[in-house]
């Protein structure tokens, strides 16, 4: 197991602030597309009554604040409550508790556990 919960979260925090700013350059060294969405994906799981990505348009209203300035606190509030964990295949399919993975060429299987 790998706790990603950190590159996860700081790589949503970046799409965050992209999307207010088109012009914004994300700085943080180890961003990676996919982690932001993993984190994404884990706070929805946990935060909110969505499942299956069916929820409205932007961020901010999935999450029931105003702004994506609210939605990056609710990360990091995220963050100081759950940690999530890379796994592997074997390990995500006996993980009886909150779990998701990436689709694609190279699958990215993770769990959601309490701090």
């Amino acid at each position: 197991m790998k706790d990603i919960t950190e590159i996860a979260c700081e790589s949503y925090k970046e799409d965050l602030r992209s999307y207010d700013n088109p012009d914004y350059v994300i700085t943080y060294p180890k961003y990676d597309w996919k982690m932001s969405y993993i984190a994404y994906d884990a706070m929805l799981n946990k935060l909110t009554g969505y499942h299956d990505l069916n929820q409205p348009d932007t961020d901010y209203e999935t999450f029931d604040v105003y702004s994506n300035q609210d939605v990056i606190f609710k990360c990091s509030f995220f963050k100081s409550i759950y940690k999530i964990l890379e796994v592997s295949f074997y390990e995500y399919n006996n993980y009886l508790g909150s779990k998701g993975f990436i689709k694609g060429k190279d699958r990215i299987y993770y769990i959601i556990k309490k701090q």
